[in-house]
């Protein structure tokens, strides 16, 4: 099977104030800036490494950025598997997090810690399996 890949900056994905903390409204604009990229299709899969991203989140920021990423309108619309790559216990805690408040919501999304777990993505069987 042939895989086409896209590659995009986190830094424009995930947005900070000045503080450190994420700047929700501006990191949601930057999710639907990347869905709304020509090369960018709802039939992939979607590998987010955001090891080098260093942003304080409160678990609020998290759970809303579950509730934005689901349907009916979601800021990433991809009816497949999400893999969030993040680095340290904290980073995974808060992906994890994420992971958990997305699945209640619908979303296949799944955190990792290590690339080439994250990185199989594709193939039969349940999601991230």
């Amino acid at each position: 099977m042939k895989t086409e890949n896209e590659f995009y900056r986190t830094e424009h994905l995930i947005v900070m104030d000045a503080s450190g903390f994420l700047d929700k409204e501006a990191s949601l604009a930057a999710l639907a800036k990347l869905a709304a990229d020509p090369n960018f299709s709802s039939r992939c899969e979607v590998l987010m490494d955001l090891r080098d991203v260093k942003c304080s989140m409160t678990a609020s920021d998290i759970y809303g950025l579950a509730v934005a990423m689901a349907w009916p309108n979601p800021a990433l619309p991809t009816h497949k598997r999400i893999a969030i790559l993040v680095e340290g216990r904290a980073g995974f805690d808060h992906a994890d997090f994420l992971a958990l408040c997305a699945s209640n919501r619908g979303l296949a999304l799944a955190a990792f810690d290590d690339y080439d777990k994250a990185g199989r993505l594709s193939g039969a069987g349940p999601p991230f399996g």
